[in-house]
């Protein structure tokens, strides 16, 4: 038997469920500006609205209309990926994997995103067996890489560079193939959720990692100790290197170039 409270969150769910339909009911009017009010009082119920959107997206034939939903249903999802960064940024900033599924799922959306997590648990299961606390920190990087690029067969792939879809999480878990971006967040991820101090590092055109001291502080660059390039096979890297690299590119060295760089800062790099 339904408590009163009950009955009345449903009434109010119904409610509200039958005011979005006739909002939904009214966006092929013709009037611009009474559209916009129309559209803004959509937008304002956020989530909730996609479900009824989506339903009338199927039943109608009309291409302005169609254009008019799906250009609504792009905005509230768009804002619902904003809501849920803004939340890990204020609570959970030291997870990186939150924020790239999120932006990963908002992009690829019929991926299979229950197998994708799985593989990733797989192989931080596969580093984790492999990792002592004896290990010196050039030896647990031999041991990512091993688990990382031999057995589980990652690797860089210069097509991959060029193509926005490969800086996704799913992309590189279908096909093992990666670009600096995408294999450097998987090995970040993978060192993070093992308490390892591996912190990434973003470079004009390029991204790398730095392994430092553990502090209890975030990071600088006197506490780094080495680098790693993870688009080709986790090699060892130097300060040196990355001044070349630059050198190279004709570009200016900076602190921010050898410093490990926060994990809202890596996210933004991700255009969605």
């Amino acid at each position: 038997m339904k408590t009163t409270s009950q009955c009345q969150c449903q009434c109010q769910s119904q409610c509200q469920s039958q005011k979005i339909k006739s909002l939904i009911f009214l966006l092929d009017e013709p009037d611009e500006h009474l559209y916009i009010n129309i559209a803004n009082a959509i937008v304002a119920y956020g989530r909730q609205t996609l479900p009824l959107l989506k339903e009338k997206l199927g039943q109608t034939t009309d291409s302005y209309l169609k254009e008019r939903i799906e250009c609504l249903i792009d905005v509230i999802e768009r804002q619902s990926v904003i809501n849920r960064l803004n939340l890990w940024h204020d609570k959970r900033e030291y997870d990186l994997l939150e924020p790239y599924f999120i932006l990963s799922k908002y992009r690829f959306p019929k991926s299979d995103w229950d197998w994708i997590g799985f593989q990733i648990i797989m192989i931080i299961e596969q580093v984790e067996k492999e990792l002592n606390h004896n290990l010196t920190p050039l030896e647990q990087v031999r041991v990512l890489n091993h688990i990382i690029y031999d057995i589980n067969r990652f690797k860089g792939d210069k097509s991959a560079v060029g193509n926005q879809d490969y800086y996704y999480v799913n992309k590189l878990l279908e096909t093992h193939l990666g670009n600096p971006f995408s294999l450097g967040m998987l090995y970040c991820i993978v060192a993070e959720r093992l308490n390892l101090p591996i912190y990434p590092v973003v470079l004009p055109h390029h991204f790398v990692l730095a392994y430092c001291k553990k502090t209890r502080h975030f990071p600088q660059l006197e506490d780094v100790l080495f680098y790693i390039n993870p688009f080709d096979n986790g090699i060892v890297l130097t300060r040196k290197d990355i001044r070349n690299y630059l050198n190279q590119l004709n570009i200016k060295s900076e602190l921010k170039y050898f410093e490990p760089t926060r994990n809202t800062t890596v996210i933004r790099t991700l255009k969605f």
